[in-house]
């Protein structure tokens, strides 16, 4: 009788170990996918939309700047004919064509910057909260994160994610 009442506890115990167990793994497992991260660099440069931006910005810069090669050509023909007269009226339009085409590259760039920015946040929000992450931190490699398991970047996942959205697949 004695060794039915030990096998009983030993069993008890057993079970209620085992429970204990399975509630710490679930729940621990469950907290190590709490807080993730994105490294923020490699998203917004793997972000179709930002590609598209970029093709579309970038055709119109070409463009300036065959323009402003163009004017570089020129002036160094009237430099080296020694045609005085018209080198400062060039010199002019070449400053003024180089003025354009950096004011182009800042607002395309901001412009592109916002733009995506605004998108992936509403994209990375939605990713979050259908996988019941509590934080998803941004890195960009400059001691945001400084270490985090493999386990923890998320990238590519919301890169897949962001793209399907972008490209109307969700």
């Amino acid at each position: 009788m004695n060794y039915r009442f030990i096998f009983s506890i030993t069993i008890c115990n057993t079970v209620i170990l085992l429970a204990l167990m399975a509630f710490v793994w679930v729940k621990f497992s469950h907290e190590k996918r709490e807080i993730v991260y994105i490294d923020n660099i490699r998203l917004f440069n793997g972000f179709n939309m930002t590609k598209d931006l970029n093709k579309i910005n970038g055709d119109k810069i070409k463009k300036q700047k065959k323009k402003l090669d163009s004017l570089c050509i020129i002036y160094d023909i009237f430099r080296d004919n020694d045609q005085t007269d018209k080198l400062e009226a060039l010199g002019t339009q070449l400053r003024n064509e180089d003025q354009v085409l950096n004011t182009m590259n800042k607002r395309f760039s901001n412009e592109i910057s916002q733009t995506v920015w605004n998108r992936l946040n509403t994209y990375v929000n939605e990713y979050g909260m259908a996988n019941d992450y509590k934080i998803v931190l941004g890195t960009q490699g400059n001691g945001n994160v400084m270490y985090a398991q493999k386990g923890k970047d998320i990238t590519d996942e919301v890169m897949n994610y962001s793209n399907s959205r972008y490209e109307g697949e969700r």
